[in-house]
């Protein structure tokens, strides 16, 4: 910003989007209706003063002039370092480069078409982007490192999968890091040009540019990449993009998060899903408490989930980030507006509605209305995760009690939701204690009661979040029963008592328990579930697991001490039926081929014995690790 400093009078150039003829003949205007003679004087020469330090600060810029710019290679479609390119279009807020490997390539048809929709793209970003989100977020870096009042934009050719980046390099002096551009710059993906996308994707990549200055540049302080990831997904939403729904960049999220519902909001990976979440996360948040919300929890000097809960705090709400979440999952799931109170178990933005955007549930299980029936699942969960679990009767006439487990220093928060005969819904919530056990009781399961979705997420850690959070083990229990009241909670258990030094007894012998094969145990107080096979035991890792075979639904799972499943042998090899390949499966959820031959596998230690044969589906729902070769 410039001030005449006479008369205090000051005139951004950036934010009026006026060309200096206009802000010169603006500010004579203003002068002439100044009633001293002197005043009026010296107040134009200060106009002139003001037009002539103007023009010469900023760089002159000619149509069709080359330069060559450094890229990242791996985004760039050829792994190149560096391209040559051609400025195309001056804007008053942006200037536009093409490179030159790409236009080339187009016909001349193409390349007029291309032309067409840079123009309209620079008007785009002066009219509605620029002046939009500047004023919501906050300025970028402006004069910047390149002392231009105009960011850059390079169209190159980029991977299909991406459809621009902005790399915070390009900030910082060649002396610093020699690989950057020295300027306010942003990438564009040449594949997308054309498309109505990448009025979104501009959109995106310039929240990157000003959370940059806001956040480490003006206040030292690096956002969550979650976060920043999130408001640049709403920028496009702020800017009116997502209408048309069909084809937006809205659209693609609500597709992306529905393939996985799961995925954890704050640990970030960069993988389709990640974006979904936040993007959805970000819809629910805003349409409640406004853009107000984004302006504060932007320009600040905390963080994350810090900043979301001072950013409330400071607008006079008195829900946090944490109820937010949890409602948050319950409005994924019904998304019903006339559900509770405030409307918060629904999306209010108009374009999601529950035809466009619910989660279905995790894993549904039938359970028989009979006394005594009982029904037990462990799972394990990321901080920040949604998982739901549907429960439908089969029978009549007793009631239902549920009730949920963390181990790990877990932080569960959960809802039950219940569906009525009639149609309706009711929400009831659970109150975790010092253990984190919390139980919820429904009567009349199967007569009054058509069936209930039992909502569950973490909520540990609040800040350092990474690519791969740690997972936190639970488990909960469905179970058939004539009380009609819930059992006394558990009490905490009392720290073990020294006693005096005894002559051990002898260890007790191991009888085999005689489980038939395909029999399910869980040793009790353990949350993980093994399937008997032989003289082995393998851990079934999650209810997906379960889920693949239809036999293993209904069936009891067998209540063990420890000393019953230690007569087990663990086993972790298993072979999709009709396939020669041998897997190794890990805790974490991935699978290793034993890439070696037979003669190789027996002088391993390994035993044939201990492989188990699984259905492909089971096999599939393991990621792939590195082979093992040894």
């Amino acid at each position: 910003m410039f001030c005449g400093c006479v008369t205090d009078l000051c005139f951004n150039q950036r934010s009026t989007g006026l060309s200096f003829k206009e802000n010169f003949s603006k500010m004579t205007v203003m002068t002439i209706r100044t009633k001293n003679i002197a005043n009026r004087y010296w107040l134009i020469l200060a106009v002139v003063f003001f037009v002539l330090a103007l023009a010469g600060s900023a760089s002159a810029f000619t149509l069709g002039e080359n330069h060559i710019f450094f890229v990242d290679t791996s985004y760039d479609i050829s792994g190149q370092t560096q391209v040559r390119a051609t400025l195309r279009q001056v804007g008053d807020h942006a200037l536009f480069y093409t490179a030159d490997d790409w236009w080339s390539s187009l016909s001349a048809t193409d390349a007029e078409t291309a032309n067409a929709a840079i123009l309209n793209l620079s008007n785009e970003f002066d009219k509605t982007i620029y002046p939009r989100l500047t004023r919501v977020f906050g300025s970028e870096w402006s004069p910047g490192i390149d002392n231009e009042l105009r960011i850059t934009i390079l169209i190159t050719q980029i991977n299909k999968s991406t459809g621009g980046y902005f790399n915070s390099i390009d900030e910082y002096p060649q002396a610093q890091i020699t690989n950057s551009n020295e300027r306010e710059m942003i990438y564009l993906n040449s594949t997308y040009i054309t498309s109505s996308l990448v009025k979104s994707f501009l959109a995106h990549e310039f929240q990157h540019m000003i959370n940059f200055y806001q956040k480490e540049k003006l206040r030292n302080s690096v956002e969550d990449i979650w976060l920043n990831e999130a408001r640049s997904e709403y920028a496009s939403s702020l800017l009116g993009y997502d209408n048309p729904y069909d084809g937006s960049n809205l659209e693609r999220r609500v597709r992306d998060f529905l393939r996985y519902s799961t995925d954890p909001l704050a640990e970030w990976q960069n993988e389709p899903a990640d974006y979904g979440a936040v993007n959805l996360f970000m819809h629910y948040l805003v349409s409640r408490y406004g853009e107000q919300i984004l302006t504060k929890m932007t320009q600040t000097d905390v963080v994350g989930i810090v900043s979301i809960d001072q950013a409330l705090a400071a607008s006079g709400f008195a829900e946090r980030f944490k109820d937010i979440f949890t409602n948050w999952t319950v409005a994924n799931y019904v998304n019903d507006c006339q559900l509770g109170q405030g409307q918060k178990y629904c999306y209010l933005d108009p374009l999601l509605t529950y035809a466009k955007l619910h989660v279905r549930p995790r894993i549904s299980n039938l359970l028989s209305v009979n006394e005594g029936t009982e029904l037990v699942f462990s799972d394990a969960i990321k901080d920040w995760s949604g998982r739901w679990y549907e429960i439908l009767p089969q029978g009549s006439g007793l009631n239902l009690i549920i009730k949920v487990q963390g181990f790990d220093n877990s932080n569960l928060q959960a809802a039950l939701v219940i569906f009525n005969q009639d149609g309706s819904k009711i929400i009831q919530s659970f109150n975790f204690n010092a253990i984190q056990s919390a139980a919820n009781i429904i009567s009349d399961f199967g007569n009054q009661i058509s069936g209930a979705v039992l909502i569950l997420s973490n909520q540990a850690k609040t800040f350092g979040f990474t690519a791969s959070d740690p997972s936190y083990q639970f488990s909960y229990d469905a179970k058939i029963t004539s009380d009609s009241q819930l059992p006394s909670a558990s009490p905490l258990p009392l720290p073990p008592v020294p006693s005096p030094a005894a002559t051990p007894l002898p260890a007790p012998q191991i009888v085999n328990p005689n489980f038939p094969d395909g029999s399910l145990i869980r040793v009790k107080g353990d949350v993980r579930v093994y399937i008997i096979n032989g003289v082995y035991k393998r851990w079934l890792q999650s209810p997906q697991i379960l889920a693949a075979y239809p036999h293993l639904f209904g069936q009891s799972i067998i209540e063990v001490t420890q000393a019953q499943a230690d007569y087990y042998k663990d086993a972790w090899l298993v072979r999709a039926a009709g396939d020669y390949k041998v897997y190794e499966i890990n805790g974490d959820g991935t699978k290793h081929w034993l890439n070696m031959s037979a003669d190789q596998f027996t002088n391993s230690g390994r035993l044939w014995s201990m492989i188990y044969i699984v259905n492909a589906r089971e096999k599939d729902l393991y990621k792939t690790g590195a082979e093992v070769m040894k």
